[in-house]
């Protein structure tokens, strides 16, 4: 075990190949089209089996060549969307982090914001309705600029799963997230909204916008993870501003960076976009949603406390005894053992219901030296935010109709 080369635990036949990319069974040349498609990842994973099988039909095992290309057809596309300020700074820290394996799109009607932030891809709506000049704060001008530009919109998020991030109770997240949010539905996208709630500082009025903004994406989400920001005041209330927002742009990449990770990282103990898909849908009225990341130094007693504090993450306060499917993931260095996983994995299983499904999975990270990261998504907990926003009888309509 000394002389294997870590690097070769993490290798990437995508990115670095040892043998020329072509096969007799799959001709490279034949099958980008395909591979490259924005059709769904089951349909191209047949059609591209169809075709190979129709071009040899005595073959009767399929090389590695072949298996790359099923591979590639199988890798997940994820897209990471900012809507409005808010939103924009969020993907712009990801970016500053080198976020992997995921595309950014920041989205605005502030031509300034939007210049100055960092993303693969931007879009300024309502170009004719804003000039570039905001929304002033008013949803329904957020949501008619989304509308004047829904084709554009509709074209650029076509992707299997889609991670939306806005701040609610101004005007352009609030009115375009869920604008943004319905297109990636009817795209059969996986839709995951991650939003902030206003302080409650900032008075009747932002909070109000902020419960019809909410009550209209969470229409479009199959999970919504609302985050309050009066919760930062219990872990800095002393803090300068800019530091509670960067802790929370933080907690936000990092909880949106090690799902898309885990989306497109095989492990030892391996975790799929199957198993991550059965979380995030959608089930019943209310989206749903569960998600804490920390780090352990690795002593018994700091395991369980920080495996507890994943699954009770004290920023959403979730009720965990209404957790029905769970992930746990846990990454190590190669010295990470067996019996730490099972303290970790056990500890969780202690404190949801028994009759929850769960599943746990591990992956190598030399990086983290004598870290030991764990994550924990779930389904199951309704946000109160959201729940008292979709019961609420306010039908002022914040998408036009």
């Amino acid at each position: 075990m000394n002389n294997i080369d870590e690097k070769s635990m993490f290798y990437d036949p995508f990115k670095n190949s040892v043998r020329p990319p072509q096969s007799i069974f799959s001709p490279v040349e034949k099958n980008a089209g395909i591979i490259d498609s924005r059709i769904s990842v089951r349909s191209s994973f047949k059609e591209l089996e169809k075709q190979t099988r129709n071009r040899y039909p005595n073959k009767i095992y399929d090389n590695d060549d072949y298996l790359a290309d099923l591979l590639k057809c199988l890798k997940i596309k994820s897209l990471v969307v900012g809507i409005g300020g808010a939103g924009n700074n969020t993907v712009s820290r990801m970016s500053e982090l080198a976020l992997l394996n995921s595309d950014t799109l920041n989205v605005n009607t502030d031509a300034h914001d939007l210049y100055y932030s960092n993303a693969n891809k931007k879009l300024l709506i309502g170009k004719d309705r804003c000039n570039g000049l905001g929304s002033g704060n008013n949803p329904y001008i957020g949501a008619e600029a989304a509308e004047d530009d829904r084709e554009q919109i509709s074209e650029l998020i076509k992707a299997d799963i889609v991670f939306l991030t806005c701040g609610l109770g101004g005007g352009t997240g609030t009115g375009a997230a869920p604008i943004i949010a319905r297109e990636a539905k009817k795209n059969n996208a996986i839709v995951v909204t991650f939003c902030s709630i206003p302080f409650k500082s900032e008075g009747n009025s932002r909070r109000q916008r902020a419960k019809i903004g909410l009550k209209s994406i969470a229409q479009y989400s199959d999970t919504i993870i609302p985050i309050p920001n009066d919760n930062l005041l219990q872990f800095l209330p002393k803090a300068p501003m800019l530091t509670c927002f960067k802790l929370m742009d933080e907690i936000l990449v990092k909880a949106i960076g090690e799902t898309v990770e885990l989306i497109n990282n095989c492990g030892v103990v391996n975790i799929d976009f199957a198993d991550i898909k059965k979380v995030f849908e959608k089930k019943g009225k209310y989206p749903s949603g569960l998600i804490g990341i920390t780090e352990s130094l690795g002593k018994e007693e700091d395991l369980i406390r920080k495996s507890k504090l994943a699954l009770h993450n004290p920023l959403l306060k979730p009720n965990t005894k209404d957790v029905n499917n769970c992930l746990v993931s846990v990454s190590g260095d190669h010295r990470l053992s067996l019996y730490k996983v099972d303290r970790i994995v056990s500890t969780i299983t202690n404190d949801i219901p028994s009759d929850a499904n769960l599943k746990f999975g591990t992956s190598v990270d030399p990086n983290l030296k004598k870290s030991i990261k764990i994550m924990v998504l779930g389904s199951g907990p309704i946000s109160p935010y959201v729940r008292t926003a979709m019961d609420c009888n306010d039908t002022m309509p914040i998408i036009p109709q």
